[in-house]
């Protein structure tokens, strides 16, 4: 297994930190729509507003073309953050091996296999 910066898009963000607000499966899609921490070396850093640690930024994390996927533990209730929005955490684990990813958090643990992860920054 390898960490999820080694996907392509993945370099410059930290997503042990970035917070999960939704979850969406289709018939052969998932996606986690996050607020992403990005790194100084991402091309849309910007330094932290007052009061935050981290540079975030509203994104998507999408998996398509899914072969198969199994949560292997149930989610919990999201919490609801200082902004009135639903948070399910952050990401505890995030690894890559050959097509299969395990992806675990408050959210679940689940192992999803599929065409590589892209990450889409909305905002």
């Amino acid at each position: 297994m390898r960490s999820y910066w080694t996907l392509p898009g993945f370099e410059d963000v930290y997503l042990e930190d970035s917070w999960v607000l939704g979850i969406a499966q289709e018939v052969d899609s998932l996606t986690f729509t996050v607020d992403v921490v990005l790194r100084e070396t991402h091309p849309s850093y910007q330094p932290p507003v007052e009061g935050e640690q981290y540079c975030y930024r509203r994104g998507r994390i999408l998996f398509e073309k899914i072969r198969a996927l199994s949560w292997t533990e149930p989610p919990a209730l999201p919490a609801v953050d200082a902004m009135g929005e639903s948070d399910f955490g952050s990401f505890d684990v995030f690894e890559v091996s050959d097509g299969a990813y395990v992806i675990a958090g408050d959210f679940g643990r689940l192992e999803v296999h599929s065409q590589e992860p892209t990450l889409e920054l909305v905002e």
